[in-house]
């Protein structure tokens, strides 16, 4: 026998690693942030199931919701012994929410929404058959807006949206200080984005024709729980790019601590669910950043496996794991009848969908509103009651068929919000992008497969906003701003954790 095998250093270099990650005491997460963490995760999730956020109580709702979970963010915090691994002290959050520039720049925002609002250069007028906009006296030099019934899309609906975002975010970067809890609304983001696409499955299965099986949608082209088929697809890419980068982080964590099992597979199987009902969706625009999002982290996963060592290599597993959701995926798809859903595709990227045309032509009348109002914007929510005066220039669009028709959002974000906030209001979320975008590039995010992951998705996102109206549903502007904080925190706290 080896004298050296029986030392204490030959015997501790022999013990696995689980064996002293299980003798480390993990520290509790404050109380309050658990109550954060629940609230800010309750307004995300339950906002997709209030029909998407489309409705004046659902935003009341998520404005609420978002209050609370500021001002739990903002109570001073006592930290005991068995929260921080050392000495008890309090900490004081509103330092933080005042150092952080979002906060100052959402509430410039907000109130240069609110001086649109109250200085309307339009107002509405009906006789109870139809509607049309008045010309007022204004201040012009100043932001000007719409004067609209608050049960109609108009500044104060818009404001109770920002309003909401805004103090989401502020309550996320302020209230979240650790990493786990980042962990649990990733998790609670990919576990109700499963819910979401079963129950939009289901639905396609056995629908009698109304939303929830009782509710007469609005619009025949509902899914899941939103009463837009795009708005749905769209909601549910943002689960899915959660779902594959939890997948990825956890089976990356798995092989440097020599994990016998970890949660990667099952998130894998969240992120299947979810691509089938995208795709059955028929959401073209949301199946498109899909199978775009997908391929970019297929050949990722290719360029990973190839360039690790042959130790951190699992081909076996990574095989047996790819016939499984496969063959998921084909009897989902089979069960389906996927082949519509191609059908529409193919007609959409071949241009034998006359939606799409009309689409084209409706962004060269809202670049024209823009010409007009880039200075200073006409208004948030103000498109569907300006837009008329362009659209008519083009009957094809104005008049189909001798019916006039009325865009109630101009299906291109990327014209439509310009042309509503103006120069100064898209300035101010330029900035606030940009700041973001600094710290995750300074961070190398490209290297954490969480913030990869998003980062990635909102970019397909965003460009996928060009033929759609995507960032006019609460539920997705949202849950993209929580993501593209949430992402940043993860990026900053995973290196902090790595110098540590």
């Amino acid at each position: 026998m080896d004298p050296a095998s029986s030392s204490p250093d030959y015997v501790a270099r022999q013990k696995p690693l689980e064996h002293f990650r299980a003798n480390t005491k993990r520290l509790k997460i404050h109380p309050q942030e658990v109550a954060l963490l629940w609230i800010v995760c309750g307004n995300l999730c339950l906002l997709p199931w209030a029909i998407g956020g489309m409705r004046p109580w659902s935003q009341i709702g998520s404005f609420v919701l978002a209050l609370a979970g500021f001002v739990v963010a903002l109570v001073p915090r006592n930290y005991s012994e068995d929260q921080t691994g050392s000495n008890r002290f309090r900490l004081v959050m509103w330092p933080k929410l005042f150092r952080f520039p979002l906060f100052w720049l959402g509430l410039a925002l907000l109130g240069y929404v609110t001086i649109q609002g109250l200085n309307p250069a339009w107002e509405y007028r009906s006789d109870g058959k139809v509607w049309w906009m008045r010309k007022t006296q204004y201040i012009e030099w100043l932001p000007s807006g719409v004067d609209v019934p608050f049960s109609r899309w108009g500044p104060w609906r818009m404001l109770l949206i920002y309003a909401s975002v805004w103090l989401v975010v502020c309550s996320m970067w302020v209230g979240f200080t650790r990493r786990r809890t980042l962990q649990f609304f990733f998790l609670a983001i990919a576990g109700n984005g499963l819910l979401l696409a079963v129950f939009g499955l289901v639905q396609r299965l056995v629908s009698n024709g109304k939303m929830f099986w009782f509710w007469d949608s609005p619009s025949g082209s509902f899914f899941s729980s939103f009463v837009y088929k795009n708005h749905a697809g769209s909601f549910l890419d943002l689960t899915l790019f959660v779902s594959a980068g939890l997948a990825a982080w956890y089976y990356l964590r798995g092989l440097r601590r020599l994990e016998k099992s970890n949660p990667s597979g099952v998130l894998a199987f969240f992120a299947t669910c979810i691509a089938v009902a995208i795709l059955v969706s028929y959401a073209r625009g949301a199946t498109l950043v899909m199978l775009a999002f997908l391929c970019v982290c297929i050949a990722v996963f290719v360029i990973h496996q190839l360039r690790s060592g042959t130790e951190h290599r699992r081909p076996i597993v990574a095989i047996v794991l790819i016939l499984i959701f496969g063959y998921f995926l084909k009897t989902g798809l089979e069960a389906l009848h996927s082949s519509e859903a191609w059908t529409k595709l193919k007609q959409g990227v071949t241009n034998e969908d006359a939606s799409l045309e009309s689409r084209r032509i409706a962004t060269r009348a809202s670049l024209e509103m823009l010409r007009d109002y880039w200075r200073l914007g006409a208004g948030s929510g103000s498109f569907e009651f300006l837009f008329p005066a362009y659209q008519q220039h083009y009957p094809e669009i104005f008049m189909p068929g001798g019916h006039r028709l009325l865009w109630e959002h101009a299906h291109n974000d990327l014209v439509e919000i310009p042309a509503e906030l103006g120069l100064p209001g898209m300035l101010l979320i330029f900035a606030g992008a940009a700041y973001l975008l600094l710290l995750l590039t300074r961070n190398y995010f490209w290297t954490n497969p969480v913030s990869g992951c998003i980062v990635l998705g909102l970019s397909l996102l965003l460009g996928s906003a060009w033929w759609d109206f995507t960032f006019q549903n609460p539920a997705i502007l949202t849950l993209s701003c929580a993501l593209l904080v949430a992402a940043t925190m993860w990026t900053l706290l995973e290196e902090l954790s790595l110098k540590g």
